[in-house]
């Protein structure tokens, strides 16, 4: 329950595959966990929900080896500390701007020495599982994330990339469109070719690359072009693609004895 299965992989060479959760359904949660996922993205900033109503989602991945990711609001040492206290042992903090805000990230999620993390989590108590077990493995095992999303952000990618404690380097590709002018056209060249060199500019720096997309062809891409961090979507846009698919095959079929 205390290793965390994205560093694990990361550290062997290997990719990481994860799914978001659409809601804080711990049902739906549990499905996707279910279908074999390395983490599962829990989202706090763009999602109408805190850490309350997500409590128990970390404490269903730790249960499987499953790595709980929470994305937090922004750079905020409150929001970083209840995300890990709530169990979460892997971090991603948006739109990370400079090195100084990188060291801020990985200074806000570990303990001291290595950090300024107050010290209370609560998931241990619900998980059975020791102060005296957790507290020693907590800085080893938090995975800290720093997305690349600003124009700023873009300008000091080495910087960010070259920081200590920094494990993972994320490209949003929603924000980096905004941010090279092309503002929701993903297929737009600039935005391709900036993602598509991403993953080189962070391994010069020795890390490995994230990145995010719903679409089955656009990971098998980036898996392509170097990413090994990589969020395929959720359960219900595969969902909605199998009952789409399903429906069509079926009415055909229809069609065909009529």
């Amino acid at each position: 329950m205390l290793k965390n299965r994205v560093k694990m992989l990361l550290s062997e060479g290997r990719a990481v595959w994860g799914a978001a959760a659409p809601d804080a359904s711990e049902f739906v949660s549990k499905l996707t966990i279910d279908c074999g996922v390395d983490f599962l993205w829990i989202d706090l900033e763009h999602r109408p929900y805190g850490t309350h109503e997500v409590r128990w989602l970390p404490i269903l991945c730790r249960s499987a080896a499953c790595a709980a990711m929470i994305r937090v609001p922004g750079l905020d040492p409150i929001w970083i500390k209840k995300a890990l206290d709530i169990g979460a042992n892997t971090i991603m903090v948006p739109q990370v701007n400079t090195a100084d805000e990188a060291k801020l990230a990985v200074e806000y999620a570990k303990y001291p020495p290595a950090g300024s993390r107050g010290i209370s989590p609560f998931w241990t108590a619900m998980a059975d599982v020791s102060w005296d077990d957790y507290l020693p493995a907590a800085n080893d095992e938090t995975c800290v994330i720093v997305q690349i999303e600003t124009p700023q952000g873009i300008e000091n990618l080495a910087a960010i990339a070259a920081t200590e404690g920094v494990d993972v380097v994320f490209a949003g590709p929603a924000d980096l469109s905004a941010s090279l002018g092309v503002i929701g056209q993903f297929d737009h060249p600039d935005l391709q070719r900036f993602l598509a060199d991403f993953p080189k500019r962070v391994a010069d720096a020795g890390k490995p690359a994230g990145i995010t997309f719903n679409d089955f062809k656009k990971c098998q891409r980036s898996y392509e072009q170097g990413y090994r961090f990589i969020n395929t979507g959720t359960i219900v846009h595969y969902g909605i693609d199998g009952l789409k698919a399903a429906l069509a095959q079926l009415r055909g079929e229809e069609t065909d004895a009529s």
